[in-house]
């Protein structure tokens, strides 16, 4: 028997062999024991996955009409219970990157997404970080999904070149050109400069 022969016979046998062993994974029937469970789930977390509808790790990218590229995720999401046109996120993140080249990212421990006005109002443990060098920190941030529109409309706090700060509220919105981003801060703002070394 040649080498070239003896592949080839190999390749027959082989692939009988291996449709064989799937066919058994259908034709053979397993008997399950009475009063085992074939579902390795608690009773308690079936009854709340049969409750509501949940997403994992449900993902939102898309481009703003300035030219602002933006991604939206989180580790899961379901409707909320009390009203349809909102669903309710967990651990939301996201990232912008803005027409100029930089970027700002967004992270907060929940969300809720308003489906017809397409903001997501991130709460607990909200924290901005810029590429420009700002780290900001809030318990609320609104953010619109589709368009470069944030706010704070509680305290913020946080870092920049200039130094450490405090505002009662904090904006992210476009100037006139398409390129120009501005965080605004009013209602108290605080500065304390720290001057370059």
């Amino acid at each position: 028997m040649t080498y070239s022969h003896f592949v080839n016979t190999l390749k027959v046998v082989l692939s009988l062999l291996a449709l064989a062993l799937l066919s058994t994974l259908f034709l053979v029937q397993q008997k399950v024991g009475e009063g085992e469970s074939t579902i390795p789930f608690a009773d308690i977390e079936l009854e709340k996955r049969l409750k509501g509808q949940q997403v994992t790790a449900p993902f939102f990218s898309g481009k703003t009409s300035q030219g602002h590229l933006v991604a939206f995720t989180a580790e899961t999401a379901h409707p909320d219970e009390n009203d349809a046109g909102q669903s309710e996120a967990k651990t939301m993140t996201a990232q912008i990157d803005l027409a100029d080249g930089s970027r700002l990212s967004l992270a907060s421990d929940r969300a809720l997404i308003h489906n017809q006005s397409h903001n997501a109002t991130l709460d607990g443990n909200v924290k901005i970080v810029s590429s420009n060098g700002y780290t900001i920190n809030s318990e609320t941030l609104i953010s619109n999904m589709r368009e470069l529109q944030i706010e704070s409309p509680e305290t913020v706090t946080g870092t920049g070149p200039a130094g450490d700060f405090t505002a009662g509220r904090m904006q992210i919105k476009n100037g006139k050109e398409d390129d120009e981003v501005y965080l605004f801060f009013t209602k108290g703002v605080k500065l304390i400069y720290t001057p370059e070394k």
